[in-house]
């Protein structure tokens, strides 16, 4: 009893080792793959990061079916399929989950670079990835199992002899499994995109719903803001949160009179909605500096230069040098036709419609030059905004809605994607609003 006691912690012991030595080469999967996408192809570093445990986790899901455990074999391809599912909720779900949270947290907040941190991210997982899979993943009662296991106390995974009671086809379908998972989850979105007519035909059906809708709403005596339209919106109590400090954010969508959305081939519309109210602010004030776009300190974050082209009357073109965080960081020369108007002493509204968007090949540097308009990364294709703006006792509310059109997310990671995606428009717009209602609070205070 004592010998197998020892020889069982010989055993972890062994399979420890083994399993480390399957981490190294999956870790230089993960690391090889990460600055494949990320450093090469521009993908932001978190679905990157993703994209690069799952690739190295069904690399190391295939060694150790047939090393670390290969005295624990399974014996049908259903077998092999259920555990290649227990592996990736288990080890998978605990290095992409994990990976993820510990990158935010070491790249966001403490400001390592990404690889080092990744590297500490895959130490940190690597004791529970272990257990989970010793004690779940390869979890097997079978008794000839068990003597393979005793074998592989006694001599080490190399005198093991597989139980060989697959068939050639099931060989083949888990071989012909594992490489196209490698391949989806491998798969980047292609440097270029192109612009397609069906797609700019299916944006300005989008717009055209959007502006009736907004029309109606502005000449309506039912309210002004668009939260007073929204259906199930609890305008009063929107309005008493914003009072509050609170900025509120909100994804749109528009139909279509029968209350569909619109398809959008080959492209993807991203339609926000964002409301603030800077106290002790007055309308006029207000209007009189959003007017002037070159004032730096009126500009949004994301705007790094700006000029006004042309005036007349209560429109202006004007040219806006972008900076766009939506998967990678992308600089753009833009053009827009912006048009105000007040409708009474108390209400105002702006619209801003993109005249041409062009991205930047080298931003910011000597050889910086426009990629040519529509064949680009696809990643701003068209922006419009709209503003409105609100007199109320103690302050003015603001609210923007923005619109934009990208290229659309490449089939298999949209659930990777699309939830960054969405987290970095909200937050985008939410701190647009916030250094709005900073700069015009700092304002006030330099008057007083």
């Amino acid at each position: 009893m004592q010998r197998l006691h020892s020889l069982a912690a010989e055993n972890s012991l062994k399979r420890w080792c083994v399993f480390n030595a399957v981490g190294i080469l999956g870790i230089g999967i993960q690391l090889a793959t990460l600055a494949v996408l990320h450093g090469w192809a521009g993908l932001h570093y978190l679905p990157a990061t993703a994209l690069a445990v799952e690739s190295a986790v069904l690399h190391n899901f295939a060694w150790h079916e047939r090393w670390t455990w290969a005295d624990r074999p399974s014996r049908t391809l259903r077998e092999s399929l259920a555990r290649l599912i227990r592996f990736n909720l288990t080890n998978g779900a605990i290095s992409i989950g994990s990976n993820l949270l510990l990158m935010i947290l070491l790249v966001d907040q403490i400001g390592i670079p990404y690889l080092p941190a990744n590297l500490l991210a895959i130490t940190l997982c690597s004791i529970v990835n272990f257990l989970a899979s010793d004690r779940y993943v390869f979890r097997t009662n079978c008794g000839t199992a068990n003597a393979q296991e005793h074998a592989w106390i006694e001599n080490g995974p190399k005198k093991v002899k597989p139980v060989r009671n697959r068939s050639i086809q099931q060989r083949l379908v888990l071989l012909i499994f594992y490489a196209a998972s490698c391949l989806v989850c491998l798969h980047t979105p292609a440097r270029a995109a192109e612009l397609k007519n069906e797609t700019i035909a299916a944006w300005e059906t989008y717009v055209r719903l959007s502006q009736d809708r907004i029309a109606g709403e502005l000449c309506s005596a039912q309210g002004f803001l668009v939260r007073d339209f929204l259906p199930g919106e609890d305008s009063a109590g929107a309005r008493a949160a914003l009072r509050r400090g609170e900025i509120l954010v909100k994804e749109m969508r528009a139909h279509d009179a029968d209350g569909t959305t619109v398809s959008v081939p080959f492209g993807m519309i991203h339609h926000w909605l964002g409301s603030v109210f800077i106290p002790n602010a007055n309308l006029d004030d207000i209007l009189e500096h959003v007017r002037h776009t070159g004032a730096k300190d009126h500009r949004q974050e994301d705007v790094l230069e700006s000029r006004v082209l042309s005036r007349d009357g209560d429109s202006m073109r004007i040219y806006l040098k972008l900076t766009r965080l939506k998967i990678v960081t992308v600089t753009y020369n833009t053009e827009h036709l912006v048009q105000y108007h007040k409708h009474d002493d108390q209400r105002a509204s702006s619209c801003s419609t993109s005249l041409r968007i062009a991205e930047l090949e080298h931003a910011n540097t000597i050889p910086e030059r426009e990629k040519p308009e529509g064949r680009d990364s696809g990643f701003l294709w068209r922006l419009n905004s709209y503003w409105r703006y609100e007199q109320a006792a103690g302050g003015v509310f603001i609210e923007c809605e923005s619109i934009s059109l990208s290229r659309g997310i490449p089939f298999g990671l949209s659930p990777i994607v699309r939830p960054i995606i969405n987290r970095i428009a909200r937050e985008s717009m939410a701190r647009t609003l916030r250094a709005m209602r900073e700069r015009f609070s700092n304002r006030r205070n330099a008057r007083t």
